[in-house]
């Protein structure tokens, strides 16, 4: 993946010195989940910085609805008529003698305000530059918080990453097309199988291999195929390898 990595810098320095630091320029990486694509990111990031590039990364994670709206999204949960929207997202459902939590449902594109997400990156585009904020995600309270990420003025690259970043759908691709560069870490669907099972056992998401299968099968590949699908023109597609750092 290093070649990759490089082959990406090269290019952005390119950019860069065509754009002769007139705005920001913007990256987005996106990829099926269990790509490594928050890996290649954060290997770029680090290069960019070693080479006095002042940069930073933007998670779209950040514009997650917060557990309590996201009823807004998926109304047949009914989680108006409960008092506590958090327990709603607890609530679970018997399918194949598994316990399976609905809350397998957030990583679906529906459950990101991609409004505010198209406000945001439009921001970035903004002269004269000035600092900005953006929300991040938080996994110890599973929801997101507000401005928790600072882009000072003076930053030359922003990085966008996430699953839904370069989607060709009516509410992303206003902000994909605003992206000067949009690059796709791609896996098969074997591996990325085996990557995010391993990955929810470890961090302890799923109890077992049946509920880790279950959400894997259910959600994550569900939603990587759509954003595969749909992806807007001019991606670039890249290949995950097999490297243990690409495989958390």
């Amino acid at each position: 993946m290093d070649s990759v990595i490089e082959g990406v810098y090269l290019e952005i320095q390119n950019r860069l010195v065509a754009m002769q630091n007139k705005e920001i320029l913007l990256v987005g990486i996106a990829g099926v989940p269990g790509s490594g694509k928050s890996s290649f990111t954060s290997e770029l990031l680090d290069k960019l910085i070693a080479n006095g590039v002042k940069a930073t990364v933007i998670s779209m994670d950040g514009w997650h609805y917060t557990r309590e709206i996201s009823h807004r999204n998926y109304p047949n949960f009914h989680l108006t008529k409960l008092q506590d929207p958090a327990a709603a997202f607890a609530r679970r459902v018997s399918l194949l003698n598994l316990t399976i939590s609905l809350t397998f449902a957030q990583g679906a594109p529906q459950t990101f305000d991609a409004e505010a997400y198209t406000e945001f990156v439009k921001s970035l585009k903004v002269l004269p530059r000035d600092i900005l904020k953006a929300p991040t995600f938080s996994h110890s309270i599973k929801d997101p918080t507000p401005a928790g990420l600072i882009i000072d003025k003076d930053t030359q690259i922003a990085i966008l990453e996430g699953n839904y970043v370069l989607l060709d759908e009516p509410r992303w691709k206003e902000a994909a097309n605003m992206l000067n560069m949009k690059i796709w870490v791609d896996l098969d669907e074997s591996e990325a199988r085996t990557r995010l099972i391993k990955r929810h056992l470890a961090s302890g998401i799923c109890k077992n291999e049946e509920e880790a299968y279950y959400r894997v099968e259910n959600n994550d590949i569900q939603n990587g195929r759509f954003a595969r699908a749909n992806l807007v023109d001019g991606t670039k597609v890249i290949k995950s390898i097999d490297d243990v750092k690409y495989r958390v």
